[in-house]
């Protein structure tokens, strides 16, 4: 693992802050190169589970980093984003940080998250007349891989919980 770490900082864009293999946390720039870097290196701190699992784990990792990146810190170079995988026997979280204003997930037209059970594809028409490409799925999708979604107040932060097994008494699922 030290060689992957020394690799991952040598680009300039990646900072390692902890590296074992229950505690990963990367400050990463917000570039869309260092979205794929961390892409890479978690998927070797998800070794050992299941394809689909991981897959989805790294969907997720995708979907978060990349709102992050390209929504909170609008691809600013001086802008940070610390991204923290935490893994037991039980549970995968996922935690997203940008210093970004953040946003309220509650008023997003333009995201499916948003849109009424009878109409699931209601934001598509908004996303084209404010000239937005097709999209606007990736909350939604990450609910759907996650037991638990749970933002901050600001909207600038984000946790994903992933139970391995049945939740722990007095989880929610």
């Amino acid at each position: 693992m030290g060689n992957t770490r020394q690799l991952l900082e040598e680009s300039g864009l990646i900072k390692v802050k902890s590296a074992t293999p229950q505690w990963t946390s990367l400050e990463v720039a917000p570039t869309l190169e260092s979205k794929q870097q961390v892409h890479e290196y978690l998927r070797t701190q998800l070794e050992g589970l299941t394809g689909e699992l991981c897959e989805g784990i790294l969907l997720a990792v995708d979907e978060l980093l990349g709102n992050a990146i390209e929504h909170g810190c609008r691809l600013d170079p001086k802008g940070t984003v610390v991204i923290t995988l935490v893994r037991t026997d039980h549970m995968i979280l996922l935690h997203v940080r940008d210093d970004g204003a953040g946003f309220p997930v509650s008023s997003m037209p333009h995201a499916a998250i948003s849109n009424p059970p009878e109409d699931p594809l209601r934001h598509l028409a908004l996303r084209s007349e404010l000239g937005m490409r097709p999209g606007g799925f990736g909350i939604m999708l990450v609910k759907q891989i996650g037991d638990e979604l749970i933002y901050n107040e600001a909207g600038n932060e984000v946790m994903m919980v992933k139970f391995l097994n049945q939740p722990p008494d007095g989880a929610h699922a």
